[in-house]
């Protein structure tokens, strides 16, 4: 609901108010954002009261001198006029002026949302959007604010347009799509962070006064710092949490000003953006996703509700995602259509439901030196044609999927034997290389045309039900502004490709999860979450991502042991457990299996399967105890099923009895528990496999009240101490896991 009443305007959502008011100078404040206010009798002693002096700070005007920018709490704020924090928006007009002063102009509500940029959430019969027009007419520049409410999912977008009202043209260096501020600064700032193989991972920081910076300048999302941030106020259970609807590079910027007061910025990174804005011509931010709560799970439950209403679409949304097979760590470069065949075999044999393509199958791509670029199948490798290959994985019972990698170019190469000027490099310098790989670029009209016609043929030809997008190095040598128009263009191509192949699953990857963000997710329904797999490096990052992504969206696949990407060992069923919530798929040479691992694999996927509504679509939460173990929680849609995984870090002998307690059961309902079958292997008992004890563990079948479930909980079976096993004795060990299946009965 939005509402204007005078100088004050609110938006609700189920279970919070926005407030701000219009005051006397035309300043549009920020009054409050948070719990929801039924009543507003009273609002006009929420604000701060200005009736004193700072003697060495600006105020607004000669009638206005107590009122100090430096103290308010703006909706868009600017610089120059007194508030010397950080603006929203910074320009350069008339020759070399910056300062900026927006005062209201007008506002309006309508239904639906503004869509002007590329890359945006959607709208249903029940949303509304309001425009709140603020103006500078000295220099002749107007901002038009957008806030669009979704009420079930207590979710406020955020977006703003800059217009240029003068004659002649504006250079914008900086234009938020949000500005939160506070009237406190005791906050601690939540945000998920790494780089290659740790993506996502929580990271938390009290917030001390001067300026905090979470961004990228990769000209992607980028793997070291998400768009995703909470601020956690200490001691009051409210959290705010920001996500940016955007793909390149990004800033989130927290400052605490010396007058108690914090602001949280997010949008496009200035470091690397100029954009001239002509007479007339106005500019969109990307949207900015914004949510309140008492806590980060209830926060990021917003989240996944919004995302898989408002920006996932097309034929995938809210279907069942397919269990796959990659080739790529079971085969790497070395492929052949035998050995592909062989692998596809094993996958149907064991119920795996897609085939994926990796790398290797195109043009001389023997290896990561050359072939990028060349969009034609390799003969060598496919003589009969990958049509035919592709129609023989379905005659398996599978679909055919197929990576690419279309936003890049090797020198060796057709493409850049052909088109050496279509490099995105900086005019005269030598390029900076990665990989052995250039970044194409897809701000000229010709290389969107020949990505999408080439690879267009080759998706034709073999009917793909799958492609997974890969984009393997980040930006250098790059202008002002490239990047935004890089963005933008990429948005045009990959949407080209959506329409063409409107039935066909596309999942993002760049390398692993360096664009694991809504920008993308508006185009493709999943992303590869990163390139490792190790169980155990896979619990943080996959908790991260958690934070702020749904389940639906999360692509995880069981690999080999020891892992490729730490050579960490590990039991088949545990990095099952670890890869299932989520998008289940396997990376591995399942012919290299074991008789056992193979059983192991089959029952598996059919559990995965009996579950998947679980696994995908449920609602995500976790615990992490104080001795070395997590545990997650997967709730499905009607709060029928719960399945519950236990996961021990390290091995401790504690002599502590592990609970199972599900504070959210409902108290007035019976539950049954049982637990997933395990396959335990004789020999992982070294010299005392003669002692092993049942290879499936330990049984488990309890009914229980959810009173007793939800409160004080049940007991679970002792883990292995080194005296001895018996019928109940869990053997886990490090990064070993459980999973518990808990289903109402009546």
């Amino acid at each position: 609901m939005i509402r204007i009443c005078g100088d004050l305007i609110e938006l609700q959502t189920r279970s919070t108010t926005y407030l701000m008011r219009i005051l006397a100078g035309g300043q549009l404040e920020n009054v409050c954002y948070g719990r929801r206010i039924d009543s507003l009798e009273g609002c006009e002693f929420i604000s701060e009261n200005f009736d004193y002096k700072l003697t060495t700070l600006p105020y607004a005007d000669e009638e206005h001198s107590r009122c100090f920018p430096e103290r308010l709490l703006y909706e868009y704020p600017t610089a120059g006029r007194g508030d010397y924090r950080t603006a929203a928006i910074e320009c350069v007009y008339s020759g070399n002026l910056t300062a900026l002063e927006l005062r209201y102009r007008s506002s309006r509500i309508f239904s639906g949302k503004c869509n002007a940029f590329p890359a945006h959430a959607l709208a249903d019969e029940s949303t509304q959007t309001l425009e709140i027009t603020l103006a500078d007419d000295f220099a002749r520049l107007a901002v038009r604010l957008y806030y669009t409410v979704y009420e079930e999912e207590d979710i406020i977008l955020r977006s703003a347009a800059v217009v240029n009202e003068s004659s002649a043209a504006v250079r914008l260096d900086s234009a938020a799509s949000l500005c939160l501020d506070f009237s406190t600064d005791d906050f601690i700032l939540h945000s998920y962070d790494g780089a290659w193989a740790r993506e996502r991972c929580e990271e938390t920081r009290k917030l001390l006064a001067g300026i905090t910076v979470i961004d990228s300048k990769l000209g992607c999302s980028g793997n070291e710092h998400s768009p995703l941030v909470y601020l956690e106020r200490e001691g009051f259970d409210e959290v705010w949490g920001v996500n940016l609807i955007y793909s390149g590079s990004h800033r989130q910027l927290a400052e605490v000003s010396p007058f108690g007061k914090t602001r949280l910025i997010s949008g496009i990174n200035p470091s690397d953006f100029e954009y001239w804005l002509e007479p007339g011509e106005t500019f969109h931010t990307p949207e900015a996703v914004l949510t309140y709560s008492s806590s980060i799970e209830d926060a990021a439950w917003n989240f996944h509700r919004f995302i898989n209403k408002a920006i996932i679409r097309g034929r995938w949304k809210d279907r069942a995602r397919p269990v796959l097979i990659n080739s790529w760590e079971a085969c790497y470069f070395d492929i052949s259509a035998a050995r592909l065949s062989a692998l596809a075999d094993k996958a149907s044999e064991l119920g795996c439901e897609l085939f994926v393509l990796d790398d290797g199958w195109f043009s001389t791509r023997r290896n990561e030196t050359a072939g990028l670029g060349d969009w034609t199948v390799s003969a060598d490798v496919f003589p009969q044609g990958l049509a035919s290959f592709a129609a023989s994985i379905r005659q398996r019972g599978m679909m055919f999927g197929l990576w690419i990698e279309p936003e890049m170019v090797n020198k060796d190469s057709r493409l850049y034997e052909e088109h050496p000027d279509w490099l995105a490099a900086a005019p005269g310098r030598k390029p900076v290389v990665c990989r052995h790989q250039h970044i194409l670029d897809l701000t000229r009209r010709e290389v969107r045309d020949y990505l999408f016609d080439s690879i267009s043929e080759v998706l034709a030809q073999c009917s793909a039900d799958y492609v997974k997008w890969d984009f393997n190095r980040t930006f250098a040598d790059c202008a002002a502004g490239y990047n935004y128009r890089y963005v933008l263009s990429l948005y045009e191509l990959v949407s080209r490709f959506v329409s063409r192949f409107p039935d066909t699953l596309f999942e993002c990857c760049a390398s692993g999860g360096n664009r694991y963000d809504l920008g993308m997710l508006c185009f493709m329904s999943q992303v590869w979450t990163s390139d490792d797999t190790d169980l155990y490096h896979r619990l943080a990052i996959q908790e991260g991502t958690l934070a702020g992504f749904p389940l639906s969206t999360m692509a995880n696949h069981v690999s080999a042991s020891p892992a490729h990407q730490s050579l960490r060992t590990s039991r088949i069923d545990s990095r099952f457990d670890v890869a299932s919530f989520g998008l289940l798929g396997y990376e591995l040479d399942l012919c290299a299996l074991s008789p056992a691992d193979s059983e192991a694999v089959r029952e598996q996927i059919a559990f995965y399967k009996e579950y998947r509504p679980v696994f995908q679509y449920g609602r995500f939460r976790k615990l992490r105890s104080r001795d070395s173990s997590t545990v997650w929680w997967s709730v499905s849609k009607d709060d029928v099923t719960i399945v519950m995984q236990y996961v021990v870090l390290n091995q401790v002998h504690t002599g502590r009895c592990d609970r199972l307690v599900l504070p959210f059961a409902g108290k007035d309902k019976t539950y049954r528990i049982t637990k997933r079958a395990v396959h335990i292997d004789p020999a992982s008992y070294g010299s005392m496999k003669n002692a092993y004890h049942r290879a499936e563990g330990e049984e488990c079948c309890m009914t229980v009240s959810g009173s007793i479930l939800s409160t004080c909980g049940v007991a679970l079976p002792p883990q292995f101490m080194g005296n001895g096993f018996f019928p109940s004795t869990r053997v886990i060990a490090d990064h070993g896991t459980r999973m518990y299946i808990v289903k109402e009965v009546r």
